[in-house]
């Protein structure tokens, strides 16, 4: 541990002496010493590591009396706790049990790409997150497949000059995208799925639009393009967020 500065130490050490002070006060105004220790008491109490230890390591239980039988070593390393938590506590950088924390896998429906929210699913486990991860990206494979082959007949279809079945496929996977992307607190890959399907069936629709010269529908088609691109760039900085928090 760093040394600390001098006025800081003198602090510590006179904020613990007027903790202990209190700690081991019983009311009276001038309360009789104990006696010494025996040498068998002394020694036991040195030699006994998890005894000495566990008064280390707790201060706050330790009284005056319990804190001036410690030796020299043994205090120093209690001040040195007590700042080392102090500075932890102040600073948010204690450590704590993320296993409290996890949430449980098993608590989610399936699909977890509709049922797991950001936040959840960083609160799973290691484990529970990689069974996760699994079956999302089977999903999505198996979503984007849909969606492609989706748009591919429709464009199949105004080859043929069927632009209303075409247009209706087109709007078909329009919707499901923006299912997928509805929910803001869902998982990133969901919602970047989302922004993917509906670039999808928008850029086949601008080409619908303009082969019909509906140039009211071009435009409509355009602009909800650029605001595809704008979601994906909140979805980027939320992935980013994401990464840090793994």
């Amino acid at each position: 541990m760093k040394k600390i500065p001098s006025v800081l130490a003198s602090f510590v050490i006179l904020a613990l002496g007027l903790f202990l002070f209190f700690n081991g006060s019983t009311g009276e105004d001038s309360p009789t010493p104990k006696p010494a220790p025996s040498p068998v008491e002394a020694t036991r109490k040195i030699d006994d590591n998890e005894q000495s230890e566990s008064v280390i390591g707790d201060y706050s239980s330790v009284t005056r009396d319990e804190f001036d039988q410690l030796s020299q070593e043994q205090q120093g390393k209690m001040l040195e706790e007590f700042v080392l938590d102090f500075w932890e506590k102040e600073l948010g950088l204690a450590e704590t049990d993320a296993e409290e924390n996890n949430l449980s896998l098993e608590i989610f429906a399936h699909p977890y790409m509709h049922t797991l929210t950001e936040r959840e699913y960083l609160q799973l486990s290691p484990e529970d997150r990689e069974r996760a991860d699994a079956e999302i990206d089977e999903n999505m494979r198996e979503i984007r497949s849909y969606y492609n082959d989706v748009a591919a007949e429709a464009e199949s279809l105004m080859a043929d000059k069927d632009y209303v079945t075409a247009e209706a496929y087109l709007v078909y996977i329009l919707e499901m995208g923006r299912e997928l992307g509805a929910n803001k607190e869902g998982l990133v890959l969901t919602r970047a799925q989302g922004v993917g399907v509906r670039r999808r069936a928008l850029r086949v629709l601008v080409k619908l639009y303009t082969l019909t010269g509906d140039n009211s529908g071009v435009q409509m088609a355009r602009e909800q393009l650029s605001e595809q691109d704008e979601e994906m760039e909140e979805i980027r900085t939320a992935a980013r967020q994401r990464e840090a928090n793994i």
